[in-house]
C-alpha cells in the first residue's frame, strides 16, 4: 500500500515500488535478490487443487473454496466488497497514546452500516522497538493488544453477513523480503487459538512479498507461505478450517501467476484464497481477472488511486473499472484504506494531526467513489 514511510521503515512508499518496476521494464534495474539461493519447495501438484472441501463446508457461516470460487456455506458465491481498516495502532497515528478500540468500532459501524461494506481487511500493526510509542508490541507478546483485536472482531461479528480478513500487515517478524518467518508462524499459532471459533474470520498470512520483480524468488516465497499454512492448519487441528489467504509472490503481492501452476499444498490445498494488491491500469486488471482468477479463488486485498508517481499509476477510472470487473468475475475486493493519513486514504483528514478519535468520517473523492459503488446492487454495470 502507499503510506507514510515512517509506518514501514523496511519498505519504500508505493512510488518507489513503481519506480523500480519501470526500471525493470526498461532493463535499467536488476533485482539484487535474484542471485540469492532459492529454497526448493516440496512437490506440488499442477493446477487447482481437486481435494474435496474440508471441515469448513459444514453448515453455518464458514466460507469454503471450490476450484476458483469462494463460496458461502450454502454454495453461493461470496460477494465480498469493502475496504481495509486499521487496528488500534491506526497506521502509526495512535501508537503514541493508549489504544482506542472503540474508535475502530466506530469506523466499522460507518463502513458497514452506512457505506454498506460486507468485507473488511483488519491490518495488524506492530514494531520491533518502541521508539517512543506506547503501543507497539505484536499480539504474540502483548495480551492486551490481542484482547483489543478480539473485541474488535466480535464487534464486526455482530454485523450480519460481514466477514473480516485478519491480516499480518506491519510486523517485525516478517523478513526483509516480506516473507513470514518462524516468529510469524508462532504469532499465527496464537491468533488461530484466539479466533478458532470465529467462522467469519479469514487469516491473511502476510502483507506483501517485496521486490522479486523477475520472479526468481517465487519458489522461496511459495515455500514460506506454504509452511505458514501448515502451521495454521496444525493449530486448527480437527476443528473447522478458516479460509487462509496467501499473498502474491512478488512485486508487493501484485502477481499471482506462480500459484496457477504451483497452488498451496499444505492441508491438501483446501480452503486457500490468493490475494493480489492491485495498483495498476486496465490491462493489468484484465490480466489478473482473465488469468489467475480463472483457476484460483482470488481476493483483491488492496487497490486505490496512485496518480502522483511515474509507475504505480492507477487512476480513479481504473479503480472504478476494477470494481465493476471484479463483480463481473465475482472476485471479492477491498479498497485501501478507511483512514485519513495512510494514502490513498478514503477519509478526509479532520484529525488535525492527532489520532483522529471522534473526527468526522467524511469520504475523500476516492472514498466517495467506493461509497457510491457499495451503494449499488452487486454486479451493476456502468453501461
Amino acid at each position: 500500500m502507499v503510506h507514510n514511510v515512517r509506518v514501514n521503515g523496511r519498505r519504500a512508499m508505493r512510488a518507489l515500488l513503481a519506480f523500480s518496476v519501470a526500471l525493470v521494464a526498461s532493463g535499467g534495474f536488476q533485482d539484487s535478490s535474484a542471485s540469492e539461493p532459492v529454497a526448493e519447495p516440496t512437490a506440488e501438484p499442477r493446477g487447482a487443487p481437486s481435494t474435496p472441501p474440508g471441515p469448513s463446508s459444514a453448515s453455518g457461516e464458514w466460507l469454503r473454496t471450490e476450484k476458483n470460487r469462494l463460496l458461502t456455506a450454502d454454495g453461493a458465491r461470496f460477494h465480498g466488497r469493502g475496504a481495509n481498516l486499521q487496528d488500534t495502532r491506526s497506521c502509526n497515528a495512535c501508537t503514541y497514546e493508549a489504544p482506542h478500540p472503540s474508535e475502530v468500532n466506530r469506523r466499522v459501524d460507518e463502513l458497514v452500516d452506512h457505506w454498506k461494506a460486507n468485507f473488511l481487511r483488519l491490518t495488524l500493526e506492530s514494531y520491533g522497538a518502541p521508539d517512543g510509542r506506547r503501543s507497539w508490541r505484536t499480539a504474540l507478546d502483548d495480551d492486551a493488544y490481542l484482547r483489543d483485536l478480539v473485541s474488535i472482531v466480535h464487534h464486526i461479528e455482530g454485523k450480519s453477513g460481514v466477514y473480516v480478513e485478519l491480516s499480518i500487515w506491519h510486523d517485525a517478524s516478517l523478513d526483509d523480503r516480506g516473507w513470514p518467518t518462524d516468529r510469524t508462524r508462532a504469532l499465527w499459532q496464537k491468533l488461530v487459538t484466539a479466533f478458532a471459533s470465529s467462522p467469519r474470520v479469514l487469516f491473511g498470512v502476510a502483507n506483501e512479498p517485496e521486490q522479486n520483480q523477475t520472479g526468481a524468488l517465487d519458489r522461496g516465497a511459495w515455500d514460506a507461505m506454504n509452511h505458514t499454512v501448515e502451521t495454521i492448519r496444525a493449530a486448527e487441528g480437527a476443528g473447522p478450517h478458516h479460509i487462509v489467504v496467501v499473498q502474491g509472490t512478488r512485486m508487493w503481492a501484485r502477481r499471482l501467476d506462480y500459484y496457477v501452476s504451483h497452488p498451496i499444498t499444505a492441508g491438501g490445498g483446501v480452503d486457500i484464497a490468493y490475494e493480489s494488491h492491485t495498483y495498476d491500469g486496465r490491462s493489468d486488471i484484465d490480466a489478473l481477472l482473465d488469468g489467475p482468477a480463472r483457476t484460483l479463488p482470488v481476493i483483491i486485498g488492496e487497490f486505490g488511486p496512485v496518480e502522483d508517481t511515474h509507475l504505480a499509476h492507477m487512476t480513479m477510472e481504473d479503480c472504478a473499472y476494477l470494481m465493476e470487473r471484479a463483480e463481473e468475475r465475482e472476485v471479492p475486493y477491498m479498497a485501501w484504506t478507511f483512514h485519513m493519513r495512510c494514502p490513498p486514504s478514503l477519509l478526509v483528514d479532520h484529525s488535525h494531526g492527532t489520532c483522529g478519535v471522534g473526527m468526522p468520517l467524511e469520504p475523500t473523492a476516492w472514498g466517495k467513489l467506493v461509497q457510491d459503488r457499495l451503494a449499488l446492487p452487486y454486479g451493476t454495470r456502468s453501461h
